[in-house]
């Protein structure tokens, strides 16, 4: 199906809407809204895991198809084609494709470039790009980067691309390195609050994993020290129910998992610090 309406009809206006240098968005498009830009692996067409997680992204953006077109010259006449968005899995009925594939959502809130580099680009508000992905957007960022370097003797545009585009936060191992407002900085802090008594167990239960799922949504990465010290936590919250009725033999009293958390914030401090 044609697209239609006020937005760009042919792949010249799409691409014209939103690419910059090749295999690139362009700056202002990506400064409208401050858009966020990831790069991921794909291959070539691009793949039903590929395509599924565009789906995903577009059902989450709330819209019933995205417009496609291929980018390049000789492109530029041909019409776009509305894919419709499936209620689950992968798009189907793109267009076959022997230049950069360019998906966009309706108002070109969002878009994918699936470029023949190994790579393809997701970008848009951090809602629609943290759809399109299997996990947060900092560790994507990583994981992109280490697959460019393994495959940079063969794919240095990928390597260049990932440079372009590193981890906003570099990964934590102590609580000085937490991003001060970050899902991690929460979770430290309500831990401090409940060790202090100033946060009774059965509040700190259900603010601490909402905290935790921020920090994955927003891919904040962790190591080391810090990272076994909240897995402590989590592994004992699994232990515990707030209520007491519903707690069963064997489960974490309040005083417990107080203990437990002092112990993790105990584990991350030093040697002779406080």
């Amino acid at each position: 199906m044609r697209s239609g309406g006020d937005g760009p009809t042919t792949s010249g206006e799409l691409a014209g809407a939103l690419l910059g240098d090749p295999h690139r968005f362009g700056g202002r498009w990506l400064d409208e809204d401050a858009k966020t830009v990831v790069a991921v692996p794909s291959s070539w067409p691009p793949d039903g895991k590929l395509t599924a997680r565009i789906s995903a992204g577009a059902r989450e953006a709330g819209v019933d198809h995205v417009l496609a077109g291929q980018a390049g010259e000789r492109h530029a006449a041909e019409d776009l084609i509305e894919v419709r968005v499936p209620e689950t899995g992968p798009l189907a009925g793109l267009p076959r494709s022997d230049d950069d594939l360019l998906l966009a959502l309706p108002g070109l809130s969002g878009a994918v470039l699936v470029t023949g580099q190994g790579y393809a680009l997701v970008a848009g508000d951090a809602r629609f790009v943290r759809a399109c992905l299997d996990t947060g957007i900092d560790e994507a960022r990583a994981r992109f980067a280490r697959h460019a370097r393994r495959l940079a003797g063969s794919r240095p545009e990928m390597l260049a691309v990932s440079e372009e585009l590193p981890p906003r936060h570099p990964p934590a191992s102590t609580p000085a390195e937490v991003a001060p407002g970050s899902g991690v900085a929460e979770q430290l802090a309500l831990m401090g609050a409940l060790a202090r008594g100033e946060l009774p167990a059965a509040a700190f239960a259900p603010a601490w994993l909402a905290a935790r799922r921020r920090a994955l949504t927003e891919g904040e990465r962790v190591r080391d020290a810090l990272e076994r010290a909240l897995l402590d936590v989590f592994y004992a919250l699994e232990d515990y129910a707030a209520d007491p009725s519903l707690r069963e033999p064997g489960d974490l009293s309040d005083e417990e998992l107080t203990s437990r958390v002092r112990a993790s914030l105990g584990a991350l401090t030093p040697p002779g610090g406080s």
